[in-house]
């Protein structure tokens, strides 16, 4: 379960998001909301990456109070990934491999799963914005965490990777119990990912509908 209790996040004076109360079973959520409503702040305070005050456990375990073991079970993929050009995308592969501490059959199979097997030898800064982003997807898969936080994960994706994601999510969610939260300002059927449920913010406010 996702809990967050009493957060907050401004920038200077200006609220951007108030959050009193939030509990999410284990699923797959889509996250919407207009341009500027706060879905990315939202999304980046749950992976830990921005202060705010308050406080949010994933499965009983606080961020605030031991967010190393938080941070361990939690995966985010931006909207707009930025990775440095100078090493191969198969670099940075190995050392979330390293870090999240996964098998090389895994690895490989997130590689054909994603159809990335003719590029990640090539340097990241000869990618495309589309392969970029199916890299940021492939790493935050790694390892099977606990909650995957994807922002936009469809934008910038080629057809065919746009029909498969669905799928993979399905599957991760039903064989290895991972929660995720995805953003899109994109329309999102239900039936689409099995969703069960979605989070809007509007208002400041984060509310949840069926």
């Amino acid at each position: 379960m996702l809990e967050l209790t009493d957060c907050e996040k401004k920038y200077g004076s200006k609220l951007v998001l108030r959050i009193p109360s939030l509990k999410l079973s284990k699923g797959i959520y889509c996250l919407q909301g207009m341009n500027g409503s706060g879905k990315t702040t939202f999304l980046r305070m749950i992976a830990g990456m921005i202060p705010f005050h308050g406080d949010i456990f994933q499965d009983k375990i606080s961020l605030r109070h031991n967010a190393v073991a938080y941070r361990s079970m939690v995966s985010f993929a931006e909207a707009e990934p930025l990775y440095p050009a100078f090493i191969t995308g198969f670099e940075l592969v190995e050392f979330y491999q390293e870090i999240r501490r996964t098998t090389n059959d895994e690895i490989k199979w997130l590689i054909d799963l994603f159809q990335m097997n003719t590029y990640l030898s090539a340097l990241i800064g000869s990618y495309s914005s589309g392969m970029t982003k199916k890299l940021s997807l492939l790493l935050a898969f790694i390892g099977h965490p606990s909650l995957i936080l994807l922002d936009e994960p469809i934008a910038t994706l080629d057809s065919d990777a746009v029909q498969r994601l669905p799928a993979i999510i399905r599957r991760y969610h039903q064989e290895w119990n991972c929660h995720f939260i995805f953003s899109s300002h994109q329309p999102v059927g239900k039936d689409d990912f099995s969703l069960d449920g979605k989070i809007v913010i509007a208002n400041q406010m984060v509310q949840i509908s069926a």
